[in-house]
């Protein structure tokens, strides 16, 4: 496959020293990005999206994370699921139709953020104006912003303002909330249409519209995390979800059938928040975040880290070798989907050696590289360019 190189990289990753982790407090075991952003799409079970072909964007980002292989909703249709996952409760809805008694009052995560002194945002595409309370516009659909179902300004109400358009979704990213969700709508979030066309139409756009924020993210202590509502009818709800990030450890995670209530409690354990409804009795996603304990590096390994980096113009390799290999050494860099975009000769000549690096017309984003022997990888790292 064509991500395999960049599945190999992720994992020999030894560059501690690149993950900026802000741990909620001293004996966290999950981190806490400085924002996440949560993305949601629609109606795909996992094997209709993980490993195919019209959806290579998608498959690159969860191959360069924390891919969660056991991953399921919780019920049929749409809108409870986004309702369990905002609140730990389905809240007596169990269909798609406009919900009565809104706003509500009840505990719900944007409140909770909020009131812990937090920012929250949902980010909808097509919402009609930022604070619109309508049920649809083209093919925006409110069953899928939960957060309007408490937009007001009484107890455990979001004020008006967090409901945004997509157009608000910023350009700066140091402007994003602590936490936000973004909603795609129904013609770009796999929902409208039929397969492929409407698999390739939400690669696309996830790319255009998230890309830049998860090559930024990866210099800056924030994340992606992107899981869909629910299946497409199967019994087991069976569905993608994965995460993006400098805290994250790679690789595909099939030990626990996490839902969407573990979901929110892995974000209320992030943020040190109340557990609301459910989440009080479910299990937080532990086992995919770095630590940044140098112990763990191999001792086998050659140790390498960038400096500066993220990378303007020119940079160096710093590298730590025991014993230099007499047939010499190569640099391999790779993008994020795995294709090389350089090899070049590297000399090592004492065993504390730098090497130079230089953009030479490499476009911003996060590289991953590779110093290769004669026979094997002897050390791996990440490149971000400014």
């Amino acid at each position: 496959m064509i991500y395999s190189t960049t599945i190999r990289l992720i994992r020999n990753l030894v560059m501690v020293a690149l993950m900026f982790i802000g741990l909620s407090n001293a004996n966290a075991i999950i981190p806490r990005p400085d924002h996440t952003v949560i993305l949601v799409l629609e109606n795909h079970s996992y094997w209709q999206v993980i490993s195919s072909p019209s959806a290579p964007y998608i498959n690159a980002l969860s191959q360069s994370g924390a891919n969660m292989v056991e991953y399921y909703a919780l019920t049929h249709p749409s809108q409870p699921n986004y309702i369990m996952l905002f609140a730990g409760d389905n809240l007596g809805v169990t269909n798609d139709n406009l919900p009565s008694g809104t706003p509500w009052s009840t505990p719900n995560l944007g409140a909770s953020l909020i009131n812990n002194g937090f920012t929250f945002k949902g980010y909808s595409e097509n919402l009609p104006s930022t604070g619109s309370t309508a049920e649809a516009n083209g093919a925006y659909g409110r069953k899928h912003s939960p957060w309007v179902n408490w937009q007001g300004t009484g107890l455990n109400q979001i004020p008006s303002y967090c409901n945004e358009t997509m157009n608000g979704f910023p350009s700066d990213y140091n402007l994003l909330p602590d936490v936000s969700f973004v909603i795609p709508d129904m013609d770009n979030d796999m929902h409208n249409g039929t397969d492929p066309a409407r698999v390739i139409a939400c690669d696309d756009w996830v790319q255009a519209k998230l890309g830049d924020y998860v090559n930024w993210a990866m210099g800056h202590n924030s994340l992606l995390i992107v899981l869909f509502d629910e299946d497409d009818n199967y019994a087991s709800n069976h569905i993608p979800c994965f995460f993006v990030g400098p805290m994250v450890q790679q690789g595909n995670y099939a030990t626990n059938g996490y839902d969407h209530y573990d979901m929110l409690r892995t974000i209320e354990d992030m943020y040190a928040l109340p557990y609301l409804g459910a989440s009080a009795n479910s299990t937080p996603i532990e086992e995919i975040w770095l630590t940044n304990s140098v112990s763990e590096i191999s001792s086998s390994s050659i140790q390498s880290n960038v400096y500066p980096n993220p990378v303007t113009n020119e940079a160096v390799i710093h590298v730590d070798v025991r014993e230099i290999s007499t047939s010499g050494y190569e640099l391999h860099v790779y993008d994020i989907l795995g294709h090389e975009v350089r090899n070049e000769p590297a000399q090592l000549l004492s065993s504390k050696s730098t090497l130079p690096f230089r953009r030479e017309g490499l476009q911003s984003g996060i590289y991953l590289y590779e110093l290769r022997d004669e026979k094997t990888i002897v050390s791996t790292g990440k490149i971000m360019i400014d």
